[in-house]
């Protein structure tokens, strides 16, 4: 079934009430307003006309997704800007709840990406760069950049990483992003970015090549076996 739409000028004027509400009431200053707008017009544009009123989680999700993971020939949003992002839209969502009625906030629970200083140490962002962006040869090769790629573009922590089953891969392709187990046994959902969609499919294509019969771990070592944070570490430092 397809989403209802509204017509795009009552969004929009939801919004400008919005706007006029921050620099008349709250006496906000014209850069910030103008924050504001620009956020709020990246909501609009990414909710495919869907009524404010009718948009929930998921849709901020597929949002904040497509934000992070950029398009051909444009990157995506940092964690530190989609957060600044998601700030905006939750606070125009209580506004909407305080005037206008709204139910359940859809930013509530919605955590940006982590930003690229969730690299290892190990691993500097240019040679992070440079192993991303360098050709790959062989079964192993493909699966490091697999890794990787879905490593820094999701902000996974290395044992969410490793944690990864192979049965996951068809929901990440579908919804472009993963639900793992976090600290504290804690529940979490971030975004899965197309390259990173991209080099899962290739390594997909190999993993047979080294994964022993019936191994669920969507990465595996050289026997063939869930690979361990040690060895993934230690792909990092030969990068250095």
């Amino acid at each position: 079934m397809s989403e209802v739409t509204a017509p795009a000028d009552q969004r929009r004027t939801r919004v400008a009430e919005f706007l006029q509400h921050l620099a008349n009431e709250r006496r906000l200053s014209p850069h910030t307003v103008d924050g504001y707008a620009r956020d709020l017009d990246a909501l609009l544009s990414r909710t495919d006309g869907i009524p404010l009123e009718r948009i929930h989680q998921a849709h901020v999700r597929r949002a904040i997704a497509g934000l992070h993971a950029g398009s051909p020939g444009r990157a995506g949003l940092s964690g530190k800007s989609i957060a600044r992002m998601l700030s905006a839209w939750r606070t125009f969502f209580e506004w909407m709840a305080r005037l206008h009625g709204l139910g359940a906030n859809p930013v509530a629970g919605v955590r940006a990406p982590k930003s690229a200083r969730t690299l290892p140490e190990a691993l500097s962002p240019d040679a992070a760069a440079q192993l991303l962006d360098s050709p790959v040869e062989g079964a192993a090769e493909t699966r490091d950049r697999a890794m990787f790629e879905l490593f820094y573009s999701s902000g996974l922590r290395l044992a969410e990483l490793v944690s990864l089953d192979h049965s996951m891969v068809s929901g990440m392709v579908a919804s472009r992003e993963v639900t793992v187990i976090g600290k504290g046994a804690k529940t979490r959902t971030v975004p899965v970015g197309a390259k990173a969609i991209e080099a899962l499919q290739a390594w997909l294509g190999v993993r047979a090549e080294l994964a022993a019969a019936g191994e669920p771990a969507l990465f595996v070592g050289a026997r063939g076996a869930r690979i361990a944070p040690r060895v993934v570490e230690e792909i990092g430092r030969a990068h250095v």
